[in-house]
């Protein structure tokens, strides 16, 4: 990997990486943990012209073999004495959300100063893969967020978009960055560790158009410090958002996140709930799920989205559906989606 920079280069040269176009030729790259996501890590960095090392934390033989198939070196273990000592001086590390915050290479880094991402903070970087950006939709808070994006692309899709779930139980996000076919709108399910990473005042943070915090107070894995630690991960998904921050009625929790949150200029807090909504609410009137949020008589009129019967005929009975239903509905809202479309995404969502 030759010889290092110092930070302050380093960081220069970073600074610059700002799209898949930049110059990303012989970075020297640490990727630590090598499961789907790890993987989908080292194949982008690869392909980009970076110069990849993989600490293959947890990893399969067959993932192994093909990080070496596709020109990455692959470490055989850093002894926990050593940290980054086993491989030579990396620019940056990036971590699979699946990595201890405690591996010996993250806390060497962080002693050394070496940037760490998130799988997320990279495919932000190089969203312009296949043309013109994606629009992110992002939200955390829990593992019912998986059902969240799959509802919200299900959404977008009958707008006629192309749009697609990814992280969590989707796709790797980077696996998305670069399906040829190109998407105009992702759905982005974000951990709390790769949140973790995070750093909203970045150049290049990342900045979703819409995002949701479905649960502030989501079950910690453990992985956090502690329960504030992990709280304040969830709620960096509200840092930078352009359009609109749901947040859940039922957990005001999410709504002092997104009061504590820096956002553009114009962002709205928009929040939903099972109960009558207010002006700038998704909620429930009389069996009836509507938007009282994205209309501009919003004080004195609500739109349809969909009825309890079409829950129900969607297999989305439970009082926790309807949550991620109307969650799912007031991001779909947020990207420009006709009441029209979140009912047909409901009745024809794939399970």
């Amino acid at each position: 990997m030759g010889q290092p920079l110092s930070p302050e280069s380093a960081s220069q040269r970073l600074a610059t990486l700002t799209s898949w176009n930049a110059d990303w030729s012989g970075l020297r790259v640490v990727v630590v943990g090598l499961d789907d996501v790890g993987f989908s890590i080292v194949d982008t960095l690869v392909e980009l012209g970076a110069d990849v090392e993989v600490i293959p934390v947890a990893a399969t033989p067959q993932l192994r073999e093909l990080a070496t198939v596709v020109g990455a070196s692959v470490q055989l273990g850093v002894p926990e004495e050593t940290g980054l000592d086993a491989v030579r001086a990396p620019e940056l590390l990036v971590v699979s959300p699946r990595v201890s915050r405690d591996h010996p290479a993250l806390r060497a880094a962080g002693d050394r100063g070496v940037p760490i991402w998130s799988d997320a903070e990279l495919a932000w970087r190089v969203r312009d893969k296949t043309g013109t950006p994606a629009r992110w939709l992002t939200m955390s808070g829990g593992s019912a967020t998986t059902q969240v994006a799959y509802l919200v692309a299900s959404m977008l899709r009958e707008a006629g978009l192309r749009a697609a779930p990814a992280g969590g139980a989707g796709v790797p996000i980077l696996d998305a960055i670069r399906d040829p076919s190109g998407f105009d709108v992702l759905a982005v399910e974000l951990s709390s560790r790769q949140l973790h990473w995070a750093d909203p005042r970045a150049l290049e943070a990342i900045a979703p158009e819409a995002s949701l915090s479905l649960d502030a107070v989501a079950e910690s894995s453990g992985w956090h410090d502690d329960e504030t630690a992990h709280r304040a991960a969830l709620a960096k998904v509200y840092e930078n958002t352009r359009v609109a921050c749901v947040y859940n009625l039922g957990e005001l929790a999410t709504r002092d996140a997104v009061e504590d949150a820096e956002v553009q200029e114009g962002a709205r807090a928009i929040g939903f709930g099972l109960g009558i909504p207010g002006p700038s609410d998704v909620g429930v009137v009389e069996g009836i799920l509507v938007d009282r949020a994205f209309l501009d008589e919003r004080r004195s009129h609500a739109l349809e989205l969909a009825t309890t019967e079409d829950l129900a005929e969607s297999g989305l009975e439970t009082r926790d559906a309807f949550r991620d239903v109307l969650a799912a509905a007031a991001l779909a809202r947020a990207a420009g989606v006709e009441p029209r479309a979140v009912r047909d995404g409901i009745l024809r969502r794939v399970r």
